[in-house]
């Protein structure tokens, strides 16, 4: 995985988006014949049967561009599977580091010609550190962090097949669950409520938002109720050969504290798209400051995420396709 990791990073210096699979169910319209393959031709099948190499450069470059947004897209038609490292400096009284990686596998479902179902699981590990004060961590006998699995949330998204340049939008249940192992890094408690997300993607821009209501309706009695909210605004400008400039601040708030409700970070990073050993895949440096926050809340966030992607092919039309990033 460490030697994965590292060719992933060289590869943004030396790799380009090439060949990259064409994805969502379109409609029926003809392909451009420059980029369609000859009736039972599958030559090219890891690229939906056609051949990227009769693509003019403008049409690479489009079609490079156009599976970016779509990765940058939370409700597209791609399977993502993203590894999240977040190193949250200054958290709790002591301003300690806490570590949270975030596993979040995303899978489009089609139910229908019109209608998709997005799967996205978000799956926390922390090492939290301890609370303790300095005088105590420096005895003997220490302070340890706190190792496990916090509550897992799953994200269901519900939305209908658009064309280029409509407003894309998506929305469903949310699911938290007391996974936590040990229960110290949980909640506790059983929590539900809606998500939505709405987004546009004109020209070089992917801008849109997801925000997402949890309300707890069991657990322990003696443990707090939840009532928590989340507002991801997001915007994506991308570049040349992969590359993007981005920002995905998550603001919360939690809605029976009785004072510092908000968390707001405002920040930023750039992204790479590109492959490696024909593995489609994207890395984002990120980094955080917030500007109000609750005591427990980090300082600063440096975000080092990893996605794994796998674009669906189905129901291919390279005409379509290349319009996604007019």
């Amino acid at each position: 995985m460490t030697y994965k990791i590292l060719t992933g990073i060289a590869a943004i210096i030396l790799a380009v988006i090439a060949g990259a699979p064409a994805l969502a169910q379109t409609s029926q319209s003809a392909p451009a014949p420059a980029a369609t393959a000859s009736p039972g031709e599958d030559t090219h099948p890891e690229n939906g049967g056609f051949d990227p190499s009769k693509l003019t450069p403008e049409q690479r470059e489009e079609l490079q561009l156009a599976i970016v947004k779509i990765s940058q897209n939370p409700v597209g038609n791609i399977t993502v599977f993203p590894f999240q490292n977040n190193f949250n400096y200054g958290y709790g009284p002591y301003t300690r580091l806490q570590y949270n990686l975030n596993v979040q596998p995303v899978f489009p479902i089609m139910l229908s010609q019109k209608w998709t179902l997005v799967a996205r699981t978000i799956i926390p590990v922390v090492n939290q550190p301890s609370s303790a004060p300095p005088t105590v961590c420096a005895s003997p006998f220490g302070c340890p962090s706190t190792f496990g699995l916090s509550d897992v949330q799953e994200q269901l998204f519900f939305g209908p097949k658009t064309k280029p340049g409509e407003l894309i939008w998506a929305a469903g249940p949310i699911f938290q669950f007391p996974s936590a192992t040990p229960n110290a890094l949980g909640s506790a408690k059983w929590s539900a409520g809606p998500n939505v997300v709405v987004l546009v993607m004109p020209g070089k821009w992917v801008i849109g938002a997801l925000t997402s209501q949890l309300w707890s309706f069991a657990g322990p009695a003696a443990r707090s109720s939840v009532s928590s909210f989340l507002l991801q605004p997001f915007v994506n400008y991308n570049l040349k050969s992969g590359w993007a400039l981005t920002t995905a601040p998550i603001i919360t708030a939690n809605w029976f504290a009785t004072q510092n409700k908000w968390a707001v970070p405002v920040g930023g990073g750039v992204a790479k798209t590109f492959k490696d050993g024909g593995q489609l895949m994207q890395l984002s440096v990120q980094y955080y400051t917030w500007v109000t926050r609750p005591l427990p809340a980090p300082q600063t966030d440096l975000k080092i995420t990893w996605s794994l992607l796998w674009p669906v092919k189905r129901g291919i039309d390279i005409q379509q396709l290349l319009q996604e990033s007019k």
